[in-house]
């Protein structure tokens, strides 16, 4: 069975691409969540993520990472992923990625594609943050 990944917001159809030779790609719903509804979405979706690629910053907590049981990266498509708790994701054996500082728009993206890649094909990710790396699978 393919790894599934969410992105957060449309993203480059060649990171979509890329992703698709070895993933499939879940039904796009906003992390925030913002009502009753989509907080239902949220949770049906991020069940099944092995990845989640983060085209624009979005809070990533440990109430929210409860959501994603199965998670393994976090691939964001921007520098500085502040809005992303280390610790609760570095506890839970989940890579946090960013991009290089030269990237950005569909660069960035298809790199983000690339560091989730990384993390499902067993590699440590070129994007890695976390504070303690965390032992390649």
């Amino acid at each position: 069975m393919k790894p599934f990944v969410m992105i957060t917001r449309t993203v480059a159809p060649a990171a979509i691409e890329m992703l698709t030779s070895i993933c499939a790609i879940l039904p796009r719903v906003s992390v925030s969540g913002g009502g009753t509804s989509q907080d239902d979405d949220l949770l049906q979706v991020a069940s099944r993520a092995d990845a989640l690629l983060m085209a624009s910053p979005e809070r990533i907590d440990a109430a929210l990472l409860r959501r994603f049981p199965r998670l393994r990266v976090v691939a964001c498509a921007y520098r500085q992923p502040q809005a992303v708790d280390f610790h609760a994701c570095t506890n839970r054996g989940i890579w946090i990625t960013n991009i290089a500082t030269r990237q950005n728009g569909d660069a960035a993206e298809i790199e983000a594609a690339r560091n989730i890649l990384d993390v499902l094909g067993g590699d440590i990710p070129r994007g890695a943050m976390n504070d303690v790396f965390l032992p390649a699978a």
